[in-house]
């Protein structure tokens, strides 16, 4: 089996979805999201500065779901879709994951921005399977402000990578027909996983570090948009 496996903020879509997603919160729900706001903001900077700690992170993504029952969360989804996602689809990007899917690869959407939001980003593009950290809801269907499974960010994606694997059958040695997209050099680790078994890179719109790296490493360089 073929994998190709994309990342999604930068990659396949030229925002942020994680951040945009607390802005719209904040702006559209009604609710007082300052401090959300704020932090948001802070996980931002700490990010480009090299601080970023994905567990407080996801920790944050999932206590501001909690804060909204879910079928007004889900209505606040629907709009978000419509209002913004939708409209930072561009076709460059999907063709590439229906070129992939043509060549016979299987499109996998490994991503750090949690499961509620991501998936809908999966679904515009027709990706059945998506990595990523997945909230926790309770009997009722309620959000529980917690997360189950393992993060899906810098090496972790490795983790979860192994486990798509083990759960499709598919022996590690197959990623030698894998290629994965992505703009960012957090992603090394997995970029480093896949190459080891000589599977393929493709650095995609890529930031100045990982640019670098992939001059260096003679990996292929796509630019499908402008980097927000």
């Amino acid at each position: 089996m073929k994998l190709a496996i994309f990342d999604m903020d930068g990659t396949l879509m030229p925002i942020d979805v994680g951040v945009v997603w607390v802005d719209f919160l904040a702006n559209k729900s009604g609710a007082d999201l300052s401090e959300e706001l704020a932090l948001s903001k802070r996980y931002l900077e700490d990010y480009r500065c090299g601080r970023f700690q994905v567990e407080p992170f996801m920790h944050f993504h999932m206590a501001l779901l909690s804060r909204f029952s879910r079928q007004n969360i889900e209505r606040l989804r629907e709009r978000f879709v419509e209002e913004v996602v939708k409209p930072n689809v561009t076709s460059a990007a999907k063709n590439v994951v229906e070129a992939m899917r043509l060549e016979g690869y299987v499109p996998v959407l490994a991503t750090g921005t949690q499961a509620f939001v991501s998936e809908t980003v999966a679904q515009l593009f027709g990706i059945e399977h998506l990595l990523a950290t997945r909230p926790v809801v309770d009997s009722r269907g309620e959000f529980t402000g917690e997360f189950e499974g393992g993060f899906c960010y810098g090496l972790h994606k490795i983790d979860r990578l192994k486990e798509f694997c083990q759960k499709l059958g598919m022996p590690l040695t197959e990623l030698s027909d894998s290629v994965v997209y992505t703009d960012s050099i957090t992603d090394l680790p997995l970029l480093q996983f896949i190459e080891s078994f000589h599977g393929h890179v493709v650095a995609t719109n890529p930031d100045p570090q990982l640019k670098e790296k992939a001059q260096k490493s003679g990996w292929a360089v796509l630019k499908l948009f402008d980097r927000a």
